[in-house]
């Protein structure tokens, strides 16, 4: 089992996870106004993961065996083309709020899924309460979009999202448990190149080469293209494969909460949209019900 590290690791890579994957979703936006879905995700992914991987051998981290590669592209597959690759494809069909609803069932599917199949620790009651609590807090944020006149649910779609929860926790319990380099940043690289690779040929039969146009690519979606590799891939996703592997599955879900408080305050600052008490009210009972399972969350 890998060493304990210290609380100043474990503080940072929190810190990554809320604010930065709290960010991406306005550099997401901006990239896919000029650069289809699959090609833009897939090419963020390939080249994040080669570079990353590149860097790290040259500085002499050990060579994976073939073992873990296999090991690295099933954790690739399932969290970011099975996870993410999922959720761009239902967002076609389903209303962004209903969506990030069904999301926000992330951290309940990797607590069950690491209780019954991983042999993690049972969900404490507190735990319980905090998870349902910020689902809560989701449900309150974005529910009027539900009671919006012709915001149907695409049952396809829906599924896709319930999919790629499921999906993102066994991709997550994977990264925790299987035979992957004792280097989380070269087990992200290796698991990034081959979703990368994939979500380029899914691109194909959804059309994404077809229609992409290197000329009509904007400086604003280059830039958030960029941020997201950056980011998005080499700090946020190593940090959250850090946390995977030293803390509660339980905790490490929780950026589940809080990125979309992070994205509707950013859109406040930036965008200039309105804040409302239901805003205010939603960030606090998601921000509270964070607290109460970090803090509450026993022992690895």
């Amino acid at each position: 089992m890998w060493e304990k590290p210290p609380a100043w690791k474990i503080v940072t890579a929190f810190a990554a996870i809320y604010v930065i994957w709290g960010t991406t979703y306005l550099a997401i936006g901006m990239m896919v106004k000029t650069i289809p879905p699959y090609l833009g995700a897939g090419s963020r992914f390939l080249i994040a993961g080669l570079l990353l991987y590149a860097f790290l051998r040259l500085r002499g981290t050990p060579r994976p065996t073939l073992r873990q590669w296999g090991w690295a592209a099933l954790a690739g597959l399932l969290l970011l083309v099975g996870g993410n690759g999922s959720i761009v494809w239902a967002q076609k069909t389903v209303p962004s709020g209903i969506a990030s609803i069904i999301v926000a069932t992330e951290p309940l599917w990797i607590v069950v899924v690491s209780w019954l199949l991983f042999k993690g620790g049972r969900p404490t009651l507190l735990e319980g309460a905090g998870i349902l609590g910020g689902f809560a807090g989701m449900a309150f944020l974005v529910g009027p979009s539900l009671f919006a006149r012709g915001a149907g649910i695409d049952p396809f779609g829906a599924a896709l999202l319930v999919f790629a929860t499921i999906s993102w926790a066994f991709g997550s319990m994977v990264s925790r448990h299987a035979d992957l380099p004792e280097s989380a940043s070269l087990a992200m690289g290796m698991e990034m190149t081959v979703a990368g690779i994939a979500m380029l040929l899914l691109a194909f039969p959804k059309g994404d080469w077809a229609q992409f146009s290197l000329s009509a690519v904007s400086r604003t979606s280059f830039l958030g293209w960029l941020y997201l590799i950056v980011f998005g891939s080499w700090v946020g996703f190593v940090a959250f494969f850090f946390l995977m592997r030293h803390c509660r599955p339980s905790r490490a879900a929780t950026y589940a909460y809080v990125n979309p408080v992070i994205a509707v305050f950013l859109g406040v600052l930036v965008a200039g949209e309105a804040l409302s008490g239901r805003i205010l009210v939603s960030a606090a009972v998601i921000l509270a019900s964070v607290a109460i399972v970090v803090t509450f969350s026993p022992k690895n």
